[in-house]
This record gives structure tokens, sequence and C-alpha cells, in this order.
């Protein structure tokens, strides 16, 4: 969110500046993963291409499968994630974990169709968990649920409709009220003294997973890089601090030197993450 720049253009508007959808999502088309690419540089896993077919629009994913999976990481990235670009960071990320991958691009990003829509984000997420569960090649395992930045908030949705088997929220918020509010905090003086206040409006209100955390029933993983300096390690810590699972079914993983983007590329989040993954015990079986 380029704030400085944007506040440069409110002073006749007033000292409010109204967040919108607008505001905050920039869908960008492209082409789908070259699935062949990615088998060679990692061949450990089998990519298989899939669609998925709703009524106003035409999801595109990429499943990951590897023999010696031990549980199955549903992965939302943030904003602008597209598949073709972005499948071989969160791949080498996961590459040295027993555990198979599946990513999706959102609707009007990368090759999915569709108008994207805080509300159709969310329930696209649901979806797609649900066609996940349903692959005979994925059901006998654990679906754990990993979402970074705006995609923490689909994923967060989807453990509030559904009962996962594992959550990683990675460099999430508590509300969009909260997150704004610290983004403001962050500009220089002049951009202060022009925009008071910043108010997230509509299907943006109200974001955010502070009011999942409170209702969270299954192990949860908070992650967050401690240099992160657009969602701040305090949110993260916050919703740790408010989530009542016990100790031993909530982590949270400050990562220091990390920043909003690099998390997962440390030797600390894939220890970590190999525990959680651990601890989630034998394959189950998982239903809407």
């Amino acid at each position: 969110m380029k704030f400085a720049l944007i506040a440069a253009s409110l002073v006749s508007t007033g000292c409010t500046w109204r967040v919108r959808e607008s505001n905050i999502l920039f869908p960008r088309a492209s082409a789908g993963a070259d699935v062949a690419a990615l088998q060679n540089a990692f061949p450990v896993y089998t990519p298989e291409e899939f669609y998925l077919q709703i009524p106003d629009a035409r999801l595109y994913g990429v499943m990951l499968l590897r023999p010696d999976a031990r549980a199955t990481v549903l992965y939302f990235g943030g904003n602008g994630y597209r598949i073709a670009k972005d499948a071989e960071n969160t791949i080498q990320a996961y590459g040295s974990l027993p555990v198979n991958l599946v990513l999706v691009d959102h609707r009007g990003y990368g090759a999915s169709s569709g108008v994207p829509s805080m509300d159709d984000l969310m329930a696209d997420a649901v979806r797609v968990y649900d066609h996940v569960i349903a692959e005979a090649a994925l059901s006998a395992l654990p679906v754990v649920v990993h979402g970074h930045s705006l995609g923490s908030f689909m994923a967060g949705h989807v453990a509030s409709e559904r009962t996962l088997a594992g959550l990683v929220l990675e460099s999430t918020v508590t509300t969009t009220e909260d997150w704004t509010r610290f983004l403001r905090s962050r500009q220089p003086w002049w951009a202060k003294a022009l925009v008071w206040r910043v108010v997230p409006e509509g299907s943006l209100a109200g974001r955010g997973n502070l009011g999942v955390v409170s209702a969270l029933n299954e192990p949860v993983l908070f992650a967050v890089g401690a240099a992160d300096t657009v969602t701040a390690p305090a949110f993260s810590r916050r919703l740790f601090d408010l989530c009542p699972l016990p100790a031993s079914q909530k982590t949270l993983l400050e990562v220091a030197g990390a920043s909003h983007q690099s998390v997962t590329r440390t030797v600390e989040f894939r220890e970590t993450m190999l525990r959680f993954v651990d601890s989630l015990g034998e394959p189950q079986v998982l239903s809407p």
C-alpha cells in the first residue's frame, strides 16, 4: 500500500483516507506454470495442474505430490501471488519437508479467471480446501492450510468454516483497522499531517484474524519476520496471546532479520514447520 504517494492527492478530499478494495486488490493475469520446468527443478515432486470451475470463475492450481508426504499443505499466497512467477520460491521453502503442496492462483490473478473481491476470495478459499480434501491422492493425509499476508485472511477464513489438521498464519494482522493505523504511523510527518485517519470501508472493514483465533480448534503456527515493516510482529504476538489453545497447540515463530517476504526462506521456518507436521500425528480423514 503506497500510502505516501496517495496522501499527496488527499489535500482536496479531507483528512480521512477511506481504503477500499480498489486500493488493495490489483489483479494480474498471466499464463499457468511451466509444469515440465517445475518437474526438472524439483524432481522429488510430481506436479499436476488442475482447474476448479465455480459459477463465476475458473480457478487454476497446481498439486505437487511426493511419495514420502506425511501431510499436505494448501498454500494461499499474498496479494499479487501468481504460480507462474512465485511457485519456485514456495516449493524451495517446503522442498526439504515431507509434504505435498497445493498452490492456487487467486481469482483474477495468474491463470485464474474472474474478478477479485474480498468476499469472493474468502469463499474461493473454502471451495479450494473442499476440493483438496476430496482428492483421492490427498484425502488420507492431514491437510494444513498456510496463508501469507492477504492469503492469511483466506487461510483464517477456511479455519473458521472448516476443522483443519493445522493452520499457518504468516505475516498476518489482527484487523484491517489496526493494520491501516500501523501503516499510517510509519509515514513521514507531512503525510500524517494530511491524513489524520485511515478507515477501511465496505468489505475491508473488520477483516483479519482477531475473531478467528478466539475460536480455533486446530494447531496453529504464527510466523513473522522480526524486520517485517508491512505486517509488524506485534500483530502475530497479539494473536498468539489471544488464542485460547493450550501451549502445546500454538506456536509463535518470529525470525530475526526476516522481512515480510522472507520468513519461509529461513532454516528457522523449515525446522519449526517440520516439528509442526510431526505433531499432527497419524493421517486422518477430514470432511467439509
